[in-house]
């Protein structure tokens, strides 16, 4: 699938993926971060993604060049962010975020750079969504 437009990511967000997901979201306030958080993704990302996949809408998907970079877990309670190594993203193991949990992945560790490339963020309410979105915005709009 080739590179699609911002506007087409939201409309494949909003006719296919949100009918999926919505019933699993517990609350209105969950339904406003879900919303919040994809349309910053694609309004960041729109360059970078070229497919979106939801085939439960239990988790979102995001990939680029053919390698999920970005998935979005729906949880009971909030949501739990993956940022995977193919984000090409490095993280400094002494950063602090803004979150309500987060975690480097130890096996994303590169010994070269001495930073992380993969991580786990939580987000349960919207007083977090500044500090996911900061996290987001490290991710690079190309590859």
């Amino acid at each position: 699938m080739g590179k699609k437009t911002e506007k087409s990511l939201k409309r494949i967000i909003d006719k296919d993926i949100w009918n999926l997901c919505a019933p699993k979201l517990k609350d209105e306030q969950t339904a406003d971060i879900l919303r919040d958080l994809l349309d910053h993704i694609v309004d960041n990302l729109s360059d970078r993604i070229d497919n979106i996949e939801c085939p439960d809408g239990k988790a979102i998907s995001f990939f680029s060049a053919g390698r999920e970079f970005l998935t979005i877990n729906i949880m009971r309670v909030g949501f739990r962010i993956y940022i995977h190594p193919a984000a090409n993203v490095f993280f400094d193991p002494k950063s602090k975020f803004k979150v309500g949990k987060f975690r480097f992945w130890d096996a994303s560790f590169q010994k070269t750079s001495g930073k992380y490339r993969g991580m786990s963020v939580w987000i349960e309410n919207k007083k977090y969504l500044p500090g996911v979105k900061k996290i987001i915005d490290e991710i690079p709009k190309s590859v």
